[in-house]
């Protein structure tokens, strides 16, 4: 069983700390960005959009380098783990673009148009 020094836990402690205080703030913007979602000019609400999809994307990538420790293992089990990942956020993307195309041709079929 491999034991860490004390400065290797003292560094993985900070690590934990400093994660922790960037994910709480990039979280907390999101959360204030979706308040004022509903009020925002049309035009700005597409870069609020991308910013919480990336914010999000890259929140999760950082919760499993850090606190699930996926960063320090091999490259190939790294890759075990993130393709599924990328799959699913793939599939979630393409199933609501085609969930929304599903709606839009039944409501024009239907002669109801937004």
């Amino acid at each position: 069983m491999a034991h860490m020094t004390q400065q290797e836990y003292e560094q993985n402690k900070k690590d934990v700390y400093k994660t922790t205080g960037i994910l709480s703030v990039v979280t907390v913007v999101e959360v204030l960005g979706s308040i004022v979602y509903e009020n925002m000019v049309e035009d700005l609400r597409w870069p609020l959009m991308v910013f919480v999809t990336l914010a999000s994307v890259i929140k999760a990538y950082w919760i499993m380098n850090v606190f699930m420790h996926v960063g320090h293992e091999k490259k190939g089990f790294m890759f075990t783990i993130l393709f599924p990942f990328i799959f699913l956020v793939w599939a979630i993307i393409a199933f609501s673009f085609d969930g929304a195309a599903w709606l839009a041709m039944r409501n024009a079929i239907n002669g109801i148009f937004f």
